[in-house]
């Protein structure tokens, strides 16, 4: 699932892909390639710390098109589990893995930098699993430390682990502390609709229409040209079901190209 910050924190790709930098060269006729490949402790999505992704090391990778305003991304993970597992009780090492497609378009306009995006999540021999968001990510450059940048998005069908309208917020402030040292905080939370499909069924349990999902504050590091180690600490907030998410220190290190 698409990250609003790290992959660490979040999950998914938009945190490699630098829209800024097309937003301000639309008129290019090049078209720029550029990826991540990260190690991380665990694979934490989205706050909820008491069932990560991947409790354990996880490893992820990115690859981002763009053409002026426009890009395309592939981001991938090794999880933990799979769904053909926990829906047929049937066991395959490479359905252990999740791969989101994104596609969007990055613009400024009154000096903040719009990214309107879409991704399709896909897990391997899962039923009823692969899903669709759309979001919309507002950055503000507040001086040449510091950026502000708000995120709003929301699952377009339901899946057996989302609902249709399930929207997930979050603010993220980032400030360079050094020529190497970045920190950031964020917060995040959802709002949930208890109608679905398939709610009710083996992932849904919807107990809350809202919830504050996460707080976290973090430092990343370039210890080398394109490598950087990072650490988020969360804290832990509450799932879908009102169930008290426990605090949880995450780090990885990270090779951009």
């Amino acid at each position: 699932m698409i990250p609003f910050t790290r992959t660490v924190v979040a999950a998914g790709c938009l945190s490699c892909i630098s829209m800024s930098s097309w937003a301000n060269d639309a008129s290019s006729s090049s078209i720029d390639v550029s990826g991540q490949l990260t190690a991380v402790s665990k694979y934490v999505s989205r706050g909820l710390t008491n069932a990560p992704e991947n409790e354990d090391l996880a490893l992820q990778a990115s690859l981002t098109l763009g053409y002026g305003n426009f890009y395309a991304a592939y981001w991938g993970s090794t999880l933990g589990y799979s769904y053909r597992d926990l829906q047929q009780g049937r066991q395959y090492s490479t359905d252990k893995m999740e791969h989101d497609f994104i596609v969007g378009h990055a613009s400024d306009f009154k000096g903040l930098t719009w990214d309107l995006w879409n991704a399709t999540y896909y897990y391997p021999g899962g039923e009823n699993t692969t899903s669709n968001e759309l979001g919309l990510r507002v950055s503000k450059n507040l001086n040449e430390q510091a950026t502000l940048t708000f995120g709003v998005s929301t699952y377009l069908y339901d899946v057996v682990y989302m609902n249709q309208g399930d929207t997930y917020v979050s603010l993220n402030y980032a400030h360079q502390l050094s020529d190497k040292l970045t920190g950031n905080l964020a917060v995040a939370g959802s709002y949930f609709n208890d109608s679905g499909k398939y709610e009710g069924q083996e992932f849904l349990d919807t107990q809350t229409d809202t919830a504050f999902r996460f707080a976290s504050v973090g430092l990343d590091y370039a210890v080398a040209p394109n490598v950087n180690v990072f650490s988020d600490f969360i804290l832990g907030g509450y799932d879908r079901s009102k169930i008290k998410q426990k605090n949880q220190a995450v780090w990885g290190l990270r090779y951009s190209f």
